[in-house]
């Protein structure tokens, strides 16, 4: 399950404008002006808990909290009254080990801390300010705790109500605990989150927020159950779509994209099960995405067949034949990561037996996606990606060229230290190599 990693999804658009918190908030937040120590010792002045925003200069629902959420003025109003409030840009300067000792992974993330610097909650992804009163309500004491709920549950573990409240705050809860204290409820929780499901199916679980808890608590590692909730809403899946919009019959397709991905990769024949679940069991939820020109199954099927013959048979002229087809047919429906998927899948599936003809088709493609694509890491591994071709084609000054490329491109990562660094370390190994090979 994702209870271990209580990871929303970042946010692939980077963006590089104008600083976030530039402009001064006069109804909303007052955020304090100074470091993190320093708001510390200010929480205990006034015997508050501290509020920290941690946040990306690139993530989106940062701004979008920032300039919506931050600025309500029933927001400031309780947040100025009860916290000591600061923002962080936590991919800068000391603030990156800040963020790390309360295991901050992913943007936004808000963490009320208490003032000897223990974390009381801590929140990741985006709230909307009703979900940021009552996080911040239940630690200032007026609203039902995690540790209350579970007390409740205990006496009375029949109570859908207490156990579905219990649920909704285990991401916050759990991300705050830590070694075998958090691994003890992740145990836990995990139980009670698959009794709650089975309790409640097939009906009774068709609302926002028992989708909420399927979304941030069902993961991948446990295939038979994730099997199991992708039939139960699939099965109902016009009641879901009643009470939660389109995003149930996106969860179906992409959990079944994924199995079939996987067995496909794997060389196992079991593939086609779930490619022809696209035009019979899962039909009504692929129609719902729409596509130009081709239908679900048609897209399918020339995917997953062209890579479980690539993976298995390692038959690279097939899979390359195969993914024009698929490119010619799927037209206006392509984004730049199907050509940089079609690629990488070349590299990781056949590597050194890649002959220069499956090179240059590789360099064509990781093209492609590099002049669609506007996201800084995705641009890095398309043009390391080129410059591994080249290099294997002998053709060092190209391969150099697209490495340096790719080194000026991480410079744009200027707020994100750590990846960064990394990248750098590992184009610099390559042109460190290719110097070897040029001698």
């Amino acid at each position: 399950m994702k209870m271990k990693r209580y990871i929303y999804a970042l946010v692939a658009l980077l963006m590089f404008v104008s600083p976030l918190y530039a402009q001064e908030n006069t109804t909303g937040i007052s955020f304090f002006k100074g470091t993190f120590e320093e708001a510390l010792v200010k929480a205990k002045q006034e015997n508050k808990p501290l509020f920290v925003d941690f946040y990306a200069v690139w993530c989106v629902p940062c701004k979008k909290m920032a300039k919506t959420v931050f600025t309500q003025e029933a927001v400031g109003k309780y947040f100025n009254e009860h916290f000591i409030s600061l923002q962080l840009d936590a991919e800068k300067g000391e603030n990156v080990q800040i963020a790390k000792n309360y295991k901050v992974v992913a943007y936004p993330t808000v963490a009320f801390i208490a003032p000897d610097g223990k974390a009381l909650s801590v929140n990741t992804g985006a709230m909307n300010a009703d979900e940021l009163m009552e996080a911040a309500k239940i630690v200032a004491g007026e609203s039902v705790s995690f540790e209350e709920l579970y007390n409740k549950y205990k006496a009375n573990n029949n109570d859908l109500d207490v156990q579905q409240q219990l649920l909704l705050k285990a991401p916050s809860f759990l991300q705050a605990q830590e070694g075998m204290e958090a691994d003890k409820w992740v145990t836990r929780l995990q139980k009670l989150y698959k009794n709650y499901v089975a309790a409640k199916a097939p009906t009774k679980i068709i609302n926002e927020n028992d989708y909420k808890i399927i979304l941030t608590l069902e993961g991948d590692d446990d295939k038979e159950h994730k099997q199991y909730i992708v039939d139960l809403i699939n099965d109902h899946l016009d009641d879901w779509m009643k009470a939660i919009g389109k995003a149930p019959a996106y969860y179906i397709a992409e959990a079944n994209d994924i199995l079939a991905e996987d067995l496909a990769k794997d060389g196992n024949i079991k593939y086609k099960d779930y490619v022809e679940k696209v035009k019979n069991q899962y039909a009504k939820a692929y129609d719902v995405i729409g596509l130009k020109g081709i239908t679900p199954y048609e897209k399918s099927k020339l995917y997953f067949d062209a890579l479980y013959n690539l993976y298995k048979n390692k038959d690279v002229d097939g899979y390359v034949k195969a993914m024009q087809t698929y490119f010619s047919k799927m037209q206006d429906n392509l984004r730049a990561a199907d050509y940089g998927k079609a690629a990488q899948n070349l590299y990781m599936a056949a590597g050194k037996s890649l002959k220069p003809k499956d090179h240059e088709v590789a360099i064509q493609w990781a093209q492609k996606a590099l002049s669609q694509e506007d996201a800084v890491m995705d641009r890095v591994n398309y043009m390391v990606m080129i410059g591994d071709s080249y290099r294997e084609l002998k053709n060092y000054a190209k391969a150099r060229e697209f490495y340096n490329q790719a080194y000026a491109e991480t410079l744009r990562l200027e707020n994100m230290e750590m990846p960064q660094a990394m990248l750098q370390d590992a184009i610099k190994q390559k042109l460190a190599t290719i110097e070897l090979l040029e001698k």
